[in-house]
């Protein structure tokens, strides 16, 4: 079964189908009688004002787009008048060709435009917004951790140690160690190379108790920071700090390497 939105907007495409019919039919038999000009000209303002003026999205649309989207919805009612108007007024073989000329147009456009669709793909929320929004908690979030505030104050900051770096987790892992995942701001960019004597003069804590390593099954834009008295990186150790310090992160290979120090 289809959602029920799905259900609404088909009724509403088939509706505004149906109104294009009309206005067309409606275009054409004034080509030849006044009789259709004033309820063409009363139908075509009381959709417009109707539509307008009870559709939620519309109304809800964001200040600097509604004017924009109110007009594209209520372009094709103006339009229908006007032409109306015309046929009303003007006669003659070559104003009638003129009409007959903008009422297939008046057809065409609207049937292939939609300008009510249109109108409402204009008022739809911003994604900006929407983005910033969903973010929103994240951020405030992370910013509420006291390391990866001193992190982004002391040791991220412009001509700090590692400047381009975020903490985005952190965590105790036992009474010895703390862990910490360092993450690179730029997408696609990876950590950069941080000096751990100068780390350690920032912190006061001995430079052997301090350690910054790949993570196991994860790319060059993450690294992990370990701090306080060493152990061998087994396996064992290095998903207790993958599931303490980064949830979500699966242990897929482990790999023991020669990692020299920057002093």
């Amino acid at each position: 079964m289809m959602p029920l939105r799905t259900y609404i907007d088909t009724a509403r495409a088939r509706i505004g189908r149906v109104a294009t019919t009309a206005g067309s039919a409606a275009l054409t038999a004034g080509l030849f009688t006044d009789a259709v000009t004033l309820p063409g000209l009363t139908a075509a303002v009381g959709t417009a004002l109707l539509g307008v003026g009870f559709s939620p999205r519309l109304m809800a649309a964001h200040e600097k787009v509604k004017p924009v989207a109110m007009m594209v919805y209520a372009s094709p009612h103006a339009g229908m008048a006007a032409i109306l108007v015309a046929e009303r007024v003007a006669s003659g073989g070559v104003a009638r060709l003129m009409e007959a000329g903008a009422a297939t147009a008046w057809t065409a456009g609207v049937w292939w435009i939609r300008p009510a669709s249109l109108a409402k793909r204009i008022a739809k929320p911003w994604p900006a917004n929407e983005q910033i929004q969903e973010a929103a908690p994240a951020v405030a979030q992370e910013l509420a951790d006291p390391a990866a505030r001193w992190w982004a104050e002391n040791v991220a900051r412009e001509g700090g140690i590692a400047p381009g770096t975020r903490l985005v987790a952190t965590q105790r892992i036992d009474a010895d160690r703390k862990a910490a995942v360092i993450a690179a701001t730029t997408p696609g960019e990876p950590v950069p190379e941080i000096s751990i004597t100068r780390l350690s003069a920032l912190t006061d804590i001995p430079e052997d108790k301090i350690s910054i390593d790949p993570i196991p099954g994860r790319g060059a834009g993450l690294r992990m920071l370990t701090i306080g008295k060493k152990r061998g990186a087994s396996a064992d150790t290095w998903t207790e700090i993958a599931r303490s310090a980064l949830p979500g992160v699966e242990l897929v290979e482990t790999n023991t390497y020669e990692l020299k120090e920057l002093r």
